[in-house]
């Protein structure tokens, strides 16, 4: 927060030390590292890059469409079926690149304050984004929308909710947007493009058009924070407290 959004945009890890450099840095002024620039990537490179990004993204809006648009598979033996196909694609996707992709679950300067802001920004944007939903179902579609109601009272169920909608997607959903697709796209394109472009396709595979107008917010801002902290773990913490505190209007 105390940074610039351009001196984040600005910085890149040391493909030796991983310790944070400005992106047209030549040579790591910590280790003495040569670093290979963007721009020196040879299309061939970039292509192979994209097609395996491609893959990815593949299996996880063709998993969430049918999931959600074929009647057969709309219970919850099939919801949690999906869900473990969505939590190896991404741990495998993100594994598959370990050497880089490592550091970012290394909780560099932790703070105390930092976090507790962070979680502040989520369950109030929660809380914002939960009436502001609301009113527009009424307004578009003059109902309201709850999804959790057949959990209400049954403490099984309660947890499962938690567990599915806070715990699982905090986790899984940030090592696969903003930890594998968001560092391949830093290889292909800018910054802020990178961010955006992760920001809108992880948008999409949530398949809903009344809720692209905060998610595409939610996704980006995740992805500043990815850039400035160094780290998944901030945006971890925030997802989870976003989709926590939606939970909780929903189940009390």
């Amino acid at each position: 927060m105390e940074e610039s959004v351009s001196s984040v945009f600005d910085k890149k890890a040391c493909v030796q030390c991983e310790a944070l450099i400005n992106t047209s840095g030549r040579f790591c002024p910590a280790c003495g590292a040569k670093q290979i620039l963007t721009s020196e990537l040879s299309l061939e490179s970039r292509w192979l890059l994209l097609k395996q990004a491609a893959l990815f993204y593949g299996i996880y809006i063709l998993s969430c469409s049918v999931s959600k648009f074929v009647s057969f598979f709309n219970t919850l033996f099939w919801d949690m079926v999906f869900e473990a196909v969505l939590w190896i694609t991404a741990v495998t996707f993100f594994a598959d690149r370990w050497t880089e992709n490592k550091r970012l679950f290394v909780w560099r300067n932790f703070s105390w304050q930092k976090l507790a802001a962070y979680l502040a920004i989520a369950m109030i944007g929660s809380i914002v984004v939960h009436y502001t939903v609301g009113w527009l179902n009424i307004a578009l579609f003059s109902k309201e929308a709850h999804y959790f109601i057949f959990a209400r009272g049954n403490v099984f169920y309660e947890m499962v909710v938690v567990l599915f909608t806070a715990v699982t997607p905090a986790l899984f959903e940030e090592i696969a947007f903003r930890g594998y697709l968001l560092n391949i796209l830093l290889k292909v394109v800018d910054a802020p493009q990178a961010i955006y472009i992760s920001a809108f396709l992880f948008a999409i595979i949530h398949l809903s058009f009344i809720s692209l107008f905060w998610l595409i917010p939610f996704a980006i801002f995740i992805g500043y924070v990815r850039l400035k902290e160094d780290t998944l773990w901030y945006g971890i913490c925030f997802h989870f407290a976003f989709n926590l505190t939606a939970c909780l209007f929903e189940l009390l």
